[in-house]
């Protein structure tokens, strides 16, 4: 597994698009409203005397966003686009008027951005008065990223398959998404990636650049190695592959080839850009170094070939010309394309709330909140993005409530906050929503949440559908509990639901009341539950229950962790220990050039308050560094599943495992999800275990129950098509 790299997170400027396109320059004048001359006389803005006191009682200032309404004062404004509400809010607030709590309203539809709203410091609110942003009753604002596509008379290139030239139908890109350099961006790990260059929707949602094969994965080979090199490696060169003649033929004049995989591992997905080498050579070549060595039989699929624009629902970017070309999906040839980097940028600013809201369709983040405290969304949606769906860096109680999340191009959420080198925690959270079918674009190392930092939540959620984890978690003292996780690492090898590593100073987690169920490898590779990686120590683990979880507790060579009152059902082994510390090769942790040993300098383990919290951590390099200790594994209930296996290395004498039962069950094995939460109870009393609190488990149950959160999860929250 590769060591973490920390995350980034960007924004830009803002202006707004119309509804016919047209770009809308920030601060511009407001049709309509002669502002300034207006706020003395706005009954809303405060009536009467007032004084510092009595500022919370004051109605709170109305400001209504309909771009098909004309703008207007008087006992609401009204104003065209969310940039104009903005700059109104900011006119009010230096003229010393804006002191009352504020409230945009945004009307139902879509409000189309080019670039993020800002909201900065400035424009917080108060905390009995939050800034709020808020959508129409019945769910339907959207805030868009993308635009209108104009459908133009114009046959595709030569190089179109024949038999495909009828099917292709062209149309206009604006100059925000012609002038892209690339439609691409390079993906790796947990790296984000800038905004990509452009993405194409209908209706149904996101198009697919032309790409071979049409489905599944192409196989790498790699032509013979050069003398004097090793066979394969590739190495000291742009890496070649090897591809059927004919097609590398077709794909001679593409200036804008794409090669995506997984390239040297089956946990680490990439993409690069890509060349067709001589004619008859039958050679592709990467632009540039892939982050593991290539691999004979590795996975990957080209993009954006116009000879391979075969199939409906896929697209290639025509650049000198400015067009598109595309194969309809049936009944959806009204197309849009991304332009947006990103659409709310929250920098600095406190007690604000975003409230019935969808984001969609960005070129990178949707939503990006830097800094600042007490910074909310609820009863939102975000899809379709480039990047990430909601980014939190460096605020404090701030996070995601009742709210989806969903088809983002890599992570759901980002948390990152608190003081570490203090252990002050966040208060930072993911509560009571449902993220699905997260890192579609990017898909290693992309979960629904991702976290770091110090005092992190993230509870009663439901998560599933993804290729690679669901969460990762560095840093210390986070609470995950009561998560509903299945159908992950779908498509990846050596790979967890959950996963953290590579920093034992990295303790203080609960994971508690979690359900796994239904994670289970593709054939010939293996897949984890929770994966404790390369020396993760000071993690509990406590009242979860795994269900068909291939390997659903895994230690890799750490200490004091706790493994208690847990229930595994057809799950084996319930739990793996090994002593890598001691075994494998490579510096072991009392070398400076040992990964682990970097990110545990990092921390000051052996002064309060680290000292303090983590006792045992601060007398680390003095306390056999390298053993697997402590490790305790008890008190458990193994339903059809195999008990614990310590491998090499790792001594069992120097582990607490004690008090777990074994049953055997095979019904148990055959039972759904919603089977097992029903008859939990009577399995663990007959067995004389620990009720689960299993009412708590069933996520998909128990959020159907908030009604905005049904009305926007819709089939989402349905048992259909799930394990």
């Amino acid at each position: 597994m590769p060591p973490p790299i920390a995350q980034r997170s960007g924004s830009s400027g803002a202006t707004s698009i119309d509804g016919n396109g047209s770009r809308r320059p920030r601060g511009r004048s407001i049709p309509g409203l002669a502002i300034l001359g207006l706020v003395g006389a706005m009954p809303l803005l405060g009536a009467g005397p007032s004084t510092v006191g009595a500022a919370t009682s004051r109605s709170p200032v109305h400001i209504r966003v309909d771009p098909n309404v004309p703008a207007r004062s008087g006992a609401s404004l009204v104003v065209p686009t969310l940039d104009a509400a903005i700059a109104l809010l900011r006119r009010l607030h230096g003229s010393r008027v804006g002191d009352e709590p504020a409230v945009i309203d945004l009307a139902g539809g879509i409000h189309r951005l080019a670039e993020p709203v800002r909201i900065d410091a400035a424009l917080g609110g108060r905390p009995d008065a939050p800034l709020i942003l808020r959508g129409a009753p019945d769910g339907s604002t959207r805030l868009v990223g993308s635009v209108p596509l104009t459908r133009v008379d114009t046959p595709p290139p030569p190089g179109a398959a024949a038999g495909q030239r009828q099917r292709i139908v062209g149309y206009r890109l604006p100059a925000a998404a012609a002038n892209q350099p690339s439609i691409g961006v390079h993906r790796i790990h947990p790296v984000p990636s800038p905004p990509l260059g452009l993405e194409l929707f209908d209706e149904q949602g996101a198009l697919t650049p032309a790409r071979w094969p049409n489905a599944g994965w192409a196989k790498v080979e790699m032509p013979p190695a050069r003398a004097g090199s090793k066979s394969g490696s590739n190495a000291g060169s742009d890496p070649i592959l090897l591809v059927p003649r004919e097609r590398a033929e077709s794909w001679l004049a593409e200036p804008d080839l794409w090669v995506a995989g997984y390239l040297g591992q089956d946990w680490s997905y990439e993409t690069l850009p890509a060349l067709a080498m001589l004619p008859g050579s039958g050679r592709l070549a990467l632009v540039g170094q892939p982050h593991y060595p290539l691999r004979d039989g590795d996975r990957f699929f080209v993009e954006n070939a116009l000879s391979e624009l075969d199939a409906p629902g896929e697209w290639w970017r025509d650049a000198p010309r400015g067009l598109v070309f595309v194969i309809p999906r049936t009944g959806a040839d009204a197309l849009e394309v991304s332009v947006a980097p990103s659409l709310i940028a929250i920098e600095g600013a406190r007690h604000v709330r975003l409230e019935g809201l969808t984001f969609e369709r960005t070129r990178g983040d949707a939503v990006i909140v830097t800094g600042g405290d007490d910074v909310v969304l609820e009863d939102c949606t975000i899809r379709w993005t480039g990047a990430r769906g909601l980014v939190i860096t460096g605020a404090s109680r701030s996070g995601l409530r009742r709210s989806v999340v969903a088809e983002t191009g890599e992570d759901g959420v980002v948390l990152d906050g608190g003081d570490r080198q203090r252990l002050i925690p966040s208060g930072n959270f993911v509560e009571d929503s449902v993220i699905v079918r997260f890192g579609r674009l990017g898909r290693t190392y992309k979960g629904a949440v991702d976290i770091d930092g110090v005092g992190m939540r993230v509870i009663g959620n439901l998560i599933a559908h993804a290729p690679h984890l669901a969460m990762r978690f560095q840093g210390n003292d986070h609470e995950i509990a009561f998560n509903e996780i299945f159908d992950v690492v779908n498509e990846t090898s050596d790979a967890s639901a959950i996963y953290t590593g590579r920093d034992i100073a990295a303790q203080g987690t609960r994971l508690t009341g979690n359900f796994l169920h239904d994670i289970k490898p593709r054939m010939g590779f293996e897949v984890k539950g929770i994966y404790l990686d390369d020396m993760a120590s000071g993690i509990k683990i406590t009242g979860n229950l795994f269900l068909r979880v291939q390997q659903p507790l895994f230690v890799g060579g750490g200490r004091d962790n706790e493994a208690t009152d847990n229930a595994f059902v057809a799950s084996s082994p319930a739990f793996f220990l090994d002593g890598r510390g001691e075994v494998w090769a490579g510096p072991p942790i009392t070398s400076s050039e040992n990964n682990v040993r970097a990110a545990f300098d990092q921390v000051p383990a052996t002064r309060p308050p680290w000292s303090v919290r983590y006792p045992r951590l601060a007398g680390l390099l003095g306390d056999e560094p390298l053993a697997a200790k402590r490790n305790v594994f008890r008190d458990n209930l193994l339903i059809d599943s195999e008990g614990p296996r310590i491998a090499e290395g790792a001594d069992p004498a120097r582990q607490t495992v004690t008090g777990n039962r074994r049953v055997a069950d095979a019904e148990a094995a055959r039972a759904s999800a919603a089977s097992i939460l029903q008859t939990m109870p009577a399995r663990s009393d007959r067995a004389g275990f620990v009720p689960l609190p299993v009412d708590r488990m069933d996520r998909v149950s128990v959020l159907s129950r908030i009604p905005a959160l049904k009305r926007r999860a819709g089939t989402l929250l349905s048992r259909d098509g799930s394990p």
